[in-house]
Formats: C-alpha cells, structure tokens, sequence
C-alpha cells in the first residue's frame, strides 16, 4: 500500500479494466464476501467519471485488462479457498488435541 494516498476501492471488473487500460497502477486486490475487490490510488477516482461518460479506450488496452484483471480474480479466489481449507485442517486437529490433554 502506499503511504498518505487514499484508494479508490472497486468491485465491478469493467470499471477496474478501464482504470487499468487509463494506466492506472492497481495497488492491490482482495476477496470481499462473496466478490473481488480491486484497490487503486485515489486519484483514479476522476477517471470513474470518464467510464460512465463513454469516454474511449484502446480496445486492445481494454481487452488485456479485462483479461488479466480476470485471471486474477480466479487466483485470489482459489489463495482464499486455499487459505481457509488449510485453516479448516488446522482448527480440528487442534481442537482434538485440546480434548485429548483435557481427559
């Protein structure tokens, strides 16, 4: 993250690649519940306006973004997936142990 900068914080994946494809530095991104949250400096909040305006990208900028943006969204999805198995595995193992030492 970066210091004294607010973010822009979204979670529509079109608004996300046409912030990517403005050359907007994507801070970072993260599972939110159910969706993922893609996090950018603050000042690509003036360019939001830009998107609802139709304001013209490069088709190819937009479709590398998207794509990439895309495939990200399938990794933090399968870390966090990951992450909580692996906790699930830790959680009872311990728990059985506790239970164990108690008797």
């Amino acid at each position: 993250m970066t210091d004294n900068t607010t973010l822009y914080k979204t979670s529509e994946l079109e608004i996300a690649a046409f912030l990517k494809a403005r050359g907007h530095r994507l801070i970072s991104s993260r599972q939110d519940g159910r969706v993922v949250a893609f996090e950018f400096n603050g000042d690509a909040a003036s360019d939001v306006g830009l998107y609802f305006e139709g304001v013209e990208v490069s088709a190819r900028d937009l479709f590398e973004a998207h794509r990439s943006l895309r495939a990200l969204i399938q990794q933090v999805r399968e870390y966090a997936t990951q992450t909580q198995a692996t906790q699930t595995q830790i959680r009872p193992e311990n728990k059985s142990r506790e239970s164990f030492h108690r008797r």
